[in-house]
């Protein structure tokens, strides 16, 4: 299926994902123009009732997309299929999924984790709110965008009220995150999602599940065993004061869950306040995310990279990974001696086969050109922004069109490459929730795809 080039309108362009049963393809919508991603499953040679549920969980998608127009939620346009193949038209995301960051062994600090988690828990309020229940909430489907905004994925096993056609046995989802009630064959509701949240929650703040083993067993610890406490594994990174918060996330009665993903987050705001200020370190006084600020970074003492090219290589990551290039950076710097063996360990965090080869090409070049100096110290601090303040306020009156006031903030906040406006500009489109009014913003700004 990789030879693929045309199907009906969309123009393939290439592959970015693969199963046993689909292929993903970034492909170019030309009505409206806008770049769409394209699953499509091949029907020949596979046995026809798991054809039929893999079309139901298609369908399912595109019903669940009806009822939900959130920026917190990913768009699904289209469904189509024939005697061959069915296809799924969704909203691009250039991001990568939770799973990517965890399978990485990347932790993400504390307020980091808050930010995911409340914006999460919105989306997912607003599902709930529209009588959608996704019933699938793990890290492979909350993508994060290179904006550092969260986008949550795949409503193909939704339960939408009480009609779920994409019901196919009772285990439709990854069996470490569902809830006691969905492994019993019980029926699930908005609570059930919350179990799964709980989990999420867990695993960003300890590096492992709550209930780990073999599918076929895990099962029967979520319904029956206690699970350690946060704070127990991961006691600098986890509070206590998020334990009781955790544990009623993941209580086995759905009635001692928090009823509502809303309710979740507050418990959770209030007891992030709670830790921080036991800690005598108050939480900042807007909502947090995964944007990049001030801060110093502390280097390996043998590192013979110059802050101008700490601060290049940053800018050249972010543009293929978005705001976590500076965590990313923190972590690999403390391991090498030299930018070379800097540059190679970054680049296995852009997933790209042909953006590594880009990356890697510009980072030894960038640090060709900033030879370092012996008068730099061991802390590096790397910059807000790499844009001019003038090209960040002209950007920003682009954007205000769209989003309003807080359009300067996000202008100021989010990362650019030095001299490259274009991909600054993708980036600030990435805040704009519709995908036409995006293409518009980049069109008018005379930056388009």
């Amino acid at each position: 299926m990789n030879s693929l080039r045309q199907l009906g309108k969309y123009k393939i362009a290439e592959v970015i994902g693969a199963s046993p049963l689909a292929t993903v393809y970034k492909a170019a919508d030309p009505e409206p123009e806008r770049t769409i991603a394209l699953k499509i499953m091949r029907k020949e040679g596979i046995d026809p009732r798991v054809t039929a549920h893999a079309v139901a969980k298609f369908k399912n998608q595109v019903l669940a997309a009806e009822r939900l127009a959130h920026p917190g939620i990913a768009d699904v346009y289209e469904h189509g299929e024939d005697d061959k193949l069915a296809y799924l038209a969704m909203e691009y995301l250039a991001g990568r999924g939770l799973r990517d960051f965890l399978t990485l062994r990347l932790r993400l600090g504390l307020k980091d984790t808050m930010s995911i988690m409340n914006q999460l828990l919105a989306a997912l309020d607003f599902a709930h709110a529209n009588g959608v229940v996704h019933r699938d909430v793990r890290p492979a489907n909350i993508i994060m965008l290179l904006s550092g905004r969260l986008k949550l994925a795949d409503f193909g096993v939704a339960l939408i009220d009480t009609f779920d056609l994409a019901q196919a046995g009772t285990l439709a989802g990854a069996p470490a995150y569902m809830s006691p009630e969905r492994h019993a064959g019980q029926e699930a509701d908005r609570r059930s999602d919350v179990f799964s949240c709980g989990v999420v929650l867990y695993e960003l703040l300890t590096g492992s599940k709550p209930y780990e083993g073999p599918p076929e067993g895990v099962g029967e610890k979520i319904c029956r065993e206690p699970h350690v406490p946060a704070s127990e594994l991961n006691p600098r990174g986890s509070p206590a004061a998020l334990d009781a918060v955790i544990a009623r996330a993941l209580a086995k009665d759905p009635a001692e869950r928090f009823p509502t993903a809303r309710d979740f987050a507050g418990a959770l705001e209030s007891a992030f306040r709670e830790a921080c200020e036991a800690s005598q370190h108050p939480p900042e006084a807007e909502p947090t995310s995964l944007r990049p600020s001030e801060s110093t970074v502390r280097v390996s003492t043998s590192l013979q990279v110059s802050v101008e090219g700490l601060r290049a290589i940053e800018a050249l990551l972010t543009f293929h990974v978005g705001p976590v290039a500076k965590v990313l950076l923190k972590q690999v710097a403390k391991t090498v001696s030299d930018g070379p063996s800097l540059v190679s360990l970054l680049a296995k965090y852009v997933s790209s086969e042909e953006h590594r080869r880009t990356f890697i090409a510009a980072a030894l070049e960038k640090l060709a050109a900033a030879a370092p100096s012996a008068k730099e110290g061991l802390a590096v601090r790397f910059s807000r922004n790499l844009i001019e303040p003038a090209q960040i306020e002209a950007a920003a009156n682009w954007l205000a069109r769209y989003l309003g006031p807080i359009a300067k903030v996000i202008a100021k906040k989010t990362p650019g490459r030095p001299s490259d406006l274009k991909g600054y500009y993708r980036q600030l489109a990435e805040n704009i929730a519709d995908p036409a009014d995006r293409a518009r913003f980049l069109k008018d700004a005379e930056y388009e795809r």
